[in-house]
């Protein structure tokens, strides 16, 4: 149904559908950023799980706060109603744009439909994507840094401090890693999508190291771009490092893209219905 919807009807479809899957999925979310900042080894998602439910407990304390595991959540869902507008709607157009149809082809358009039509539109909407959701990450990465903790008091304070100690710039802290990971990614994920449509008709992030970083006048940065980055990571942490967060990151990525997809159809679905 998504293929004869209109431009608004594709961006609003994508803003809901991409709220409905950051609130399910925050608690997997924080989890991977942990794993990707923790220089040592980590534990399992559980035990990792349990340490955050309990930070700002007073010492020895054990009162577990289930909304320590939605640190971030705001600036997440603030980012996710655009982010995922740009990107499913930019999909839809680059694919129409590359098959030469409009959305009153439908038919046609979707004979004509082929694998790398699918992966090059996904590679684009990437790009656009990323152009969007990287200040709402930055934002989100500096909240839920433990290292962080306290540092900032809500996401209005941390917009504060960034423009105050850091400028403007910060904000696209990181673009580059995000438009190579976000085209890489929803390349993949579309092109999935669409193989898994015809069988049936219904790197660890180094950004998230970069992002994470506050200058300051007592040490200079640790990492300075994301290939310096990833060197750097794999030189003093081994090559295994580049993946740390991959199982948190596979299960956000599993849930929240079944979730996404099918709350992107069905609201496409209701609208072309009304």
């Amino acid at each position: 149904m998504s293929s004869s919807a209109s431009h608004t009807i594709l961006a609003c479809a994508g803003g809901i559908a991409g709220v409905i899957e950051a609130v399910l999925v925050q608690p997997l979310e924080l989890i991977k950023v942990r794993f990707q900042l923790n220089h040592g080894h980590n534990g399992s998602i559980i035990s990792c799980a349990s340490g955050i439910l309990l930070e700002g407990s007073a010492a020895g304390g054990t009162t577990m706060k289930v909304s320590r595991l939605f640190r971030g959540l705001l600036p997440e869902l603030c980012g996710m109603f655009p982010t995922r507008s740009v990107m499913y709607s930019s999909n839809e157009m680059a694919k129409r744009l590359l098959l030469g149809n409009d959305s009153n082809r439908k038919q046609e358009k979707m004979n004509e439909e082929t694998t790398s039509i699918i992966a090059l539109s996904g590679a684009f909407s990437g790009v656009a994507e990323a152009a969007v959701v990287t200040p709402f990450q930055v934002i989100k990465i500096r909240l839920q840094a433990k290292e962080h903790l306290g540092k900032y008091s809500n996401s209005l304070d941390c917009i504060q401090k960034l423009c105050r100690e850091e400028g403007l710039l910060a904000f696209s802290n990181c673009l580059s890693a995000t438009i190579g990971r976000n085209s890489v990614f929803n390349c993949v994920y579309f092109t999935v999508m669409f193989k898994i449509k015809q069988v049936s008709p219904t790197p660890q992030d180094s950004k998230s190291r970069i992002q994470a970083q506050c200058p300051n006048s007592k040490s200079s940065m640790e990492y300075t771009s994301t290939i310096q980055a990833l060197m750097k990571i794999g030189r003093t942490e081994g090559l295994t490092a580049l993946y740390k967060g991959f199982q948190p990151k596979a299960l956000r990525m599993g849930i929240g893209g079944a979730v996404a997809v099918t709350a992107f159809e069905a609201v496409c679905e209701i609208a072309h219905s009304l």
